[in-house]
Formats: C-alpha cells, sequence, structure tokens
C-alpha cells in the first residue's frame, strides 16, 4: 500500500504543512486512505540533512512539501519521489488534495537556494551567510582581464600626443 511522507510543523496530520522541507519539525509517514500515520523527528538544527533513506523502504512514492530547495529536490527526486508542493494547508488537506489529483507534481524545486549551501560555508551564524548569491566575482574565470589594461589607454604614449610642453602652451620655440 503506497504511503505519503509529509514535512509537517507537527506531530500530527492536523499540524500545518512545514514552509520548508529541510527545516521541518517533524517527517509525518501518512497512509493516504486511512489518515493513519506515524510521526518521525525532523532535522535538528546541528544536523545538516535528512537521511532520506530511512523512507525509501517504506512503501513511500509521494512527498508533501511546504517549499523544498535545489539539493533536497534532486536527491528525493533521484531516490525515485513525486513531490508535491501544497502550502497553508493542514497536513491532512494536503493529503486529501494529493490523492484526489487536485495538485500537480513539482518538475522544478520551489527554492533558488539550499539554506545550507551559505551555512557550509561560513557556519550557521555568520552575517555573510544571509544571502548566498549567484554572480561571478571580480577577475575570476574567464572574465580575468576584460581586455581592460590599467594604462593611460590613449594609445598615444607617455606624452599624451602632446609635444614637449604637454600640450599647455608651453613651447619653448
Amino acid at each position: 500500500m503506497e504511503k505519503y511522507l509529509v514535512a509537517s510543523s507537527g506531530d500530527t496530520v492536523d499540524a500545518k504543512v512545514s514552509g520548508r522541507f529541510g527545516h521541518a519539525v517533524f517527517f509525518l509517514v501518512v497512509d493516504p486512505l486511512t489518515m493513519e500515520y506515524k510521526a518521525f523527528p525532523g532535522i535538528q538544527a546541528d544536523e545538516s540533512g535528512l537521511n532520506i533513506k530511512q523512507f525509501i523502504t517504506r512503501d513511500i512514492k509521494k512527498v508533501i512539501v511546504g517549499n523544498i530547495g535545489p539539493s533536497s529536490f534532486d536527491e528525493m527526486v533521484s531516490s525515485g519521489f513525486i513531490l508535491y508542493q501544497c502550502r497553508n494547508m493542514p497536513v491532512s488537506l494536503a493529503v486529501e488534495k494529493v490523492r484526489n489529483g487536485e495538485v500537480e507534481p513539482l518538475k522544478y524545486p520551489t527554492l533558488k537556494d539550499s539554506i545550507h549551501s551559505a551555512r557550509k560555508a561560513f557556519g550557521k551564524y555568520d552575517a555573510r551567510a544571509g544571502g548566498a548569491g549567484m554572480g561571478i566575482g571580480l577577475r575570476s574565470g574567464r572574465r580575468m582581464g576584460n581586455g581592460r589594461g590599467s594604462g593611460p589607454g590613449k594609445g598615444m604614449g607617455i606624452g599624451g600626443g602632446r609635444g614637449m610642453g604637454g600640450g599647455r602652451g608651453r613651447g619653448r620655440g
């Protein structure tokens, strides 16, 4: 019998679907026909990610999330799960909507970045970890130099093309 994995803000089906999959307080394995469930503790603050292997062997095919980042999305999809987004509703209603085909499967992550990508680089509460950007830094990779030399740039040599007096009316002659 197929079951659903739901990222939850509490340990019952009356709790809301968690806003972020990777930071859910609980994960509920729910039978969509009987609404029987089993609660599992979510990811603790000092942990870096969910061990999804514990759910692969539980006849789970569908996963209900509030939001999901690219790392978790890729891991879940590559493990054979089908993901559904259900925001701001109780777990029981989300399970019902997915069971009835009212929600389309996700094709892409709902978030651009994982919050862990910045935390891994700088530490959990480092100020630099606030906004992980995707930009290319100055003078990096193929853009090195950009063809913009640091000389006068006029192609006229040191004198600037103004003769011996520097073009300031100081000609001697």
